[in-house]
């Protein structure tokens, strides 16, 4: 069976999952503007940094009851070929790992009951047949707006049309968590082109121990560093287990090796904390803070800026 990556969230107490390779992130619920047309499960529509983004609602489209906007709900940000649209879920688990039996059906209840939507097109287009009426879990009721709760989300959804290229320091900003060793460290989602369990790496002699080889990715090469030997970090090991993270700026692209994959989710960029003393080997100049205490956010854009992570093709 196959054993992709999978981003594991929950609606009205039914657990679902989709590939993680289909997300581009993760963010709070914010304020939709209302859908114009008839389609399935369609909730409204979001400014993505000055994109509309239709907005679908994934319990209408599982067949179970809808409810108010409401601030703990999360939006998971797909996208599919040129295509992006945004799923309304009541909460983002985590990632996991799980076996997905082969086939081409667009969505399943796996054997432990969690709903495997792979047909990621087919499922937001209201083809979820074959799917067996889900038994909601009880929940406790969510009033209507209350004035604060609207005003929250239309301060959310102000920060997200903001232009991508502005910086906003206090703004929420999507970060995929990952473990190196006994500690876990973070990069934020828009330098993440796409993660994958590793596969045959090329050696490439003569270049720093802290450059694995090298990886063919959808038809380019990317240099693959290993932050443990870079910045002396415990070391686990190379296993079928470990997984790639490709970080690209648009001019820069590199992957960097990670035990696996944790959690993708969003943190207040402007609350990171200092980083304690002897936390991390890892140089201060890589470092943006700490999230929730322990998470460490590397600074992606200070690595993809060093010329020393990737191999050059001519002598230096």
């Amino acid at each position: 069976m196959n054993r992709p990556d999978l981003l594991s969230f929950t609606v009205a107490g039914v657990t679902c999952a989709i590939p993680l390779s289909a997300v581009r992130q993760v963010t709070s619920m914010v304020a939709l503007s209302p859908d114009t047309g008839r389609h399935p499960g369609a909730a409204g529509s979001m400014n993505l940094h000055g994109r509309a983004v239709p907005v679908y609602s994934a319990r209408v489209l599982l067949g179970l009851p809808d409810r108010p906007l409401h601030p703990a709900e999360a939006l998971i940000i797909v996208t599919s070929g040129r295509d992006c649209a945004a799923l309304r879920v009541d909460r983002v688990r985590g990632v996991q790992e799980s076996e997905v039996p082969p086939g081409e059906s667009g969505v399943l209840v796996a054997g432990d009951g969690t709903v495997l939507i792979r047909d990621l097109r087919a499922f937001l287009a209201g083809d979820a047949s074959g799917l067996s009426p889900l038994q909601p879990a009880a929940e406790e009721e969510v009033s209507p707006d209350n004035g604060r709760a609207g005003a929250i989300l239309a301060e959310r959804a102000r920060i997200l049309a903001q232009p991508e290229e502005e910086p906003h320091r206090t703004a929420l900003s999507e970060i995929l968590t990952f473990r190196l060793g006994a500690r876990e460290y973070a990069v934020e989602t828009r330098y993440v082109r796409e993660a994958f369990i590793v596969r045959e790496i090329t050696p490439v002699p003569g270049v720093p121990d802290f450059i694995v080889g090298i990886c063919a990715v959808r038809g380019e090469i990317v240099s693959i560093v290993d932050f443990a030997r870079l910045f002396s970090l415990p070391e686990q090991g190379l296993t079928d287990l470990n997984r790639v993270i490709v970080l690209s700026d648009g001019a820069m692209t590199f992957g960097i090796l990670a035990d696996y994959i944790t959690d993708i989710g969003t943190t207040p960029t402007g609350d990171l904390a200092p980083i304690e003393p002897g936390a991390t080997p890892i140089a201060g100049r890589y470092l943006l803070g700490a999230a929730e205490g322990s998470r460490i956010v590397l600074d992606a854009a200070a690595l993809l800026a060093d010329p020393g992570m990737v191999i050059c093709e001519t002598p230096r």
